[in-house]
């Protein structure tokens, strides 16, 4: 192997590394956001995306929040049943108050463990986890 491909290589692994770090980075400031600076409102799923059987489907949702409209993707694994129930339906948002476009919605119940709160009754009836 000559030197060229061998600093080619090492070059291409180190921009991936620091490219899978500011993505987690940025993800976790964003959560934190959330955490710090939470707010509620509802929102509603629009769209469910299959990926397929193991992958995680993208999920579409819109909210408003201080008179704005705004638009989110979470990327999660919907249960099968939820596929064909969950489009179209209210579900609640916690938003970042300072940075109204960092938002999720809840609907599992980690996601309401995550903000030390309590699994709602009126989603556990109407989703009823598989």
């Amino acid at each position: 192997m000559n030197k060229r491909f061998i600093w080619s290589f090492v070059i291409f692994f180190v921009l991936l590394a620091g490219f899978l770090v500011y993505v987690n980075v940025k993800e976790n400031l964003l959560e934190q956001g959330i955490r710090d600076n939470r707010a509620f409102t509802t929102g509603t799923v629009t769209e469910i995306e299959e990926r397929g059987h193991k992958r995680r489907d993208r999920v579409a949702f819109q909210y408003q929040f201080g008179g704005k409209a705004y638009a989110g993707v979470r990327w999660i694994h919907v249960p099968e049943p939820w596929k064909y129930t969950l489009p179209g339906r209210t579900v609640p948002v916690v938003v970042d108050a300072e940075a109204p476009e960092n938002a999720r919605f809840l609907i599992f119940p980690g996601d309401f463990e995550e903000l030390d709160m309590p699994y709602p009754d009126s989603i556990r009836l109407r989703f009823p986890f598989p």
